[in-house]
């Protein structure tokens, strides 16, 4: 199996490279950043993995002359701008996000490809409404992040109906785990990537919005769901790979103390906004009935982070 990962330099991208080649996998790696500049995750098997500059964005850089030759791809590439950002060049998104999508269907059509997994978001649900979600009631949010998500799913079903080729989309909440950095398609990190960074740097925190709650899933808990899906055949299939339990970030915080040692002082310097507060259950049991879907806890979760080094 060879497998085309878009997105491979980012968080969730070099947590999919991982979980493909180590479950067999031979993979491309492509992203936008220098080839110096792509550095897999620890325990990836280094010999199932090759690189490639790929802007998604580019319709004339998507050829098996750049990629090698693949069965099928893992489409996680996507800008993830703030909402003012979205607001001042929204193009650029639309650009990435969606027609990097098209894009990357063409190249599935003309070379015959088998599968194509979309990385798609929880970011096409409403987060801030005390209700609970299924996988039928994504509306595309409240952002051009989720419309433009919610489209290029709609897009990919159509191809894959179209063409015959095997499709599915995964919808993650919140995640956390290693190897979370600024990037420019991304230009935040988590609050639990703040945390691990205080206590890794000896420095103490102070936090806000303790109750306010979000839904967070391991990093590789969905990676590792995700070659599942791709490779037990997803059967144009939509999924929220949730936790489905939108917990408050008081629980973050505990379990970022006892897996990181985070000192936490009322006075510090250091701030860390927990705000909003995402109320919304996105109900997982589609995936656990489904998929088989059992992503650990944040205690377990946060302890692992830990373990693999931050």
């Amino acid at each position: 199996m060879r497998v085309l990962v878009t997105g491979a330099g980012g968080f969730f991208g070099r947590a999919l490279v991982r979980a493909f080649a180590r479950g067999g996998a031979h993979v491309t790696a492509a992203d936008v950043i220098p080839p110096d500049d792509f550095a897999p995750r620890s325990g990836t098997p280094s010999d199932r993995v090759e690189y490639a500059v790929l802007d998604v964005a580019d319709p004339a850089a998507w050829s098996t002359d750049v990629t090698g030759p693949v069965d099928g791809i893992v489409h996680a590439a996507a800008l993830t701008p703030s909402i003012q950002e979205s607001r001042e060049d929204p193009s650029k998104l639309v650009r990435v996000n969606l027609i990097g999508t098209l894009n990357a269907l063409e190249f599935a059509r003309r070379e015959n490809l088998d599968k194509f997994l979309f990385i798609s978001s929880a970011g096409v649900y409403n987060q801030f409404e005390e209700e609970v979600l299924t996988e039928e009631d994504a509306d595309g949010g409240f952002s051009l992040y989720g419309s433009a998500k919610l489209a290029a799913e709609i897009m990919l079903y159509r191809y894959a109906e179209m063409f015959g080729f095997d499709a599915g989309a995964i919808r993650p909440t919140s995640m956390y785990g290693p190897a979370e950095e600024f990037r420019d398609t991304r230009p935040f990190v988590t609050q639990a990537k703040q945390l691990a960074d205080a206590a890794m740097d000896g420095v103490p925190v102070r936090v806000i919005g303790l109750d306010d709650r979000c839904d967070w899933v391991f990093v590789d808990d969905v990676a590792e769901g995700a070659h599942r899906f791709y490779t037990d055949g997803m059967g144009r299939r939509s999924f929220a790979f949730s936790s489905g339990d939108p917990i408050p970030f008081r629980d973050v915080l505990e379990a970022a103390v006892s897996a990181f040692g985070v000192a936490v002082d009322e006075t510090a310097e250091m701030l860390i906004d927990a705000t909003p507060d995402r109320a919304t259950t996105i109900s997982c049991d589609k995936a656990r009935a489904e998929l088989g879907w059992n992503p650990v806890g944040i205690a377990e979760g946060m302890q692992r982070y830990a373990d693999l080094g931050g």
